[in-house]
């Protein structure tokens, strides 16, 4: 059998990490991979009936789209394991593959081969920050006065003077500034996340009934009106308002006060993303990736992931790679095709796993490596949002040239901005 060449192999994985698309050269052809134990370079062959050929052999280059993503309705998707088959996936040709062990789809090829990298990439993370170290150096608050807040919070008093939390944000974007990340406390209250992680289940158990094991993510995009019911339409939940506006208020998650002292945010930056993300047991690991390509014509991207619930070690916590997000790391890190350079390159840089407690969160630079990690418990849900500083465009520039603003488009219109949500829009 004829082995892939190294240019073949460039081209054929240009759109890896799109996820959603391969290169195939006919509508007949099926994708093998395979790694050789003793090299972390991958090899990827076409094949066409009972002959392997190399790309370039092939006809004309196409794209196939993976039925990975599936679309439930206008504010919801799912993403299944490659091996779910509906009715019309039966209707593909499929061949097998030795070295796969049975009939494996295009899809199914690209995870394996996504798993084998994200793998390999996890395991060059060999220095990570302990817990004693992240609550110093990357935490905004200490955990003393966490407990106080918290203690606080359920009683109703409200001791936390205005320049102490003006202080804290201050430190907390020094921290955002010089390590792409920093880890905040008590952002949502733990009432508010059960109640927008109740509505998130019926939602989420509702796909399960449809895909069962094969679910492994699930993903809503948020309304911001009334909690009390005039949000409606499908994928609704509630509590996300009132999540919202403590998430960026002062006696709250201050996350409005941290972007006033961040130069490309400001207190101005605008609601770009909206979500929840609950992935669940089974999940894989995600390749390293950052979410805004550094040269992009539009200032980065600042995210929040907050916890809806506590997220464990084999709940599969993302994993964030310190001082990633300079343009040097960009440049030694490419999109694919990862050789034994970029796993010494990644063997250089120290790594922290976001393990949160309910409504703690993570303020990260978009721009920072990162991947989510393998889940082996159970449903973990993340209240996501993006903010950007104007001009906002119609879309952002990724990495992933296919991926959108992850956002209602009712949301989006309104631009409502950190300012607005720590203020109630007054």
């Amino acid at each position: 059998k004829e082995t892939c060449s190294r240019e073949t192999c460039a081209i054929s994985l240009a759109l890896s990490d799109n996820m959603t698309t391969i290169f195939a050269s006919s509508s007949s052809s099926s994708v093998c991979l395979s790694r050789s134990s003793s090299s972390a370079t991958s090899k990827l062959c076409l094949r066409r009936s009972k002959k392997w050929i190399p790309l370039s052999e092939g006809g004309r280059r196409r794209t196939k789209t993976l039925r990975v993503w599936r679309e439930i309705n206008e504010h919801v998707t799912a993403v299944v394991d490659a091996s779910f088959r509906e009715e019309e996936d039966e209707e593909e040709d499929e061949e097998e593959t030795e070295g796969l062990g049975g009939v494996v789809s295009d899809a199914a090829a690209l995870e394996m081969y996504l798993r084998l990298e994200s793998g390999k990439q996890r395991e060059c993370v060999e220095t990570f920050v302990s817990e004693e170290a992240r609550e110093k150096t990357l935490s905004a608050t200490s955990v003393v006065d966490v407990e106080e807040r918290r203690g606080d919070e359920k009683n109703g008093n409200e001791t936390i003077t205005k320049s102490m939390k003006l202080r804290e944000a201050e430190r907390a974007a020094d921290i955002l500034r010089t390590h792409g990340l920093v880890f905040l406390k008590s952002v949502v209250p733990e009432e508010t996340c059960d109640e927008i992680l109740a509505d998130l289940n019926a939602i989420c158990d509702e796909c399960k009934e449809t895909y069962g094991d094969a679910l492994r993510r699930t993903d809503v995009l948020l309304g911001v009106g009334d909690d009390n019911g005039d949000d409606s339409g499908d994928g609704k939940i509630n509590g996300v308002k009132k999540a919202l506006e403590f998430a960026c208020k002062e006696e709250g998650g201050n996350i409005r006060n941290i972007l006033s002292f961040v130069e490309d945010a400001t207190e101005d930056a605008v609601l770009v993303e909206l979500s929840v993300l609950a992935t669940e047991k089974g999940a894989d690991r995600q390749v390293l990736h950052p979410d805004v390509a550094y040269d992009a014509p539009h200032e980065t991207l600042y995210s929040v992931f907050i916890a809806l619930q506590d997220v464990t070690q084999d709940m599969g916590p993302t994993l964030f790679v310190l001082n990633s997000h300079d343009k040097q790391t960009h440049d030694q890190l490419p999109k694919t095709k990862w050789t034994e350079k970029e796993f010494d390159v990644l063997r250089t840089k120290r790594a922290v796993e976001a393990l949160l407690k309910k409504g703690d969160a993570v303020l990260y630079n978009a721009r920072a490596f990162h991947q989510g990690g393998e889940n082996t418990s159970g449903r973990r849900a993340l209240l996501t949002l993006t903010f950007l500083k104007p001009p906002v465009p119609p879309e952002p520039t990724r990495r992933n040239k296919e991926c959108l603003w992850s956002i209602r488009e009712d949301v989006f219109r309104r631009q409502i901005t950190a300012k607005d949500l720590a203020t109630g829009g007054e």
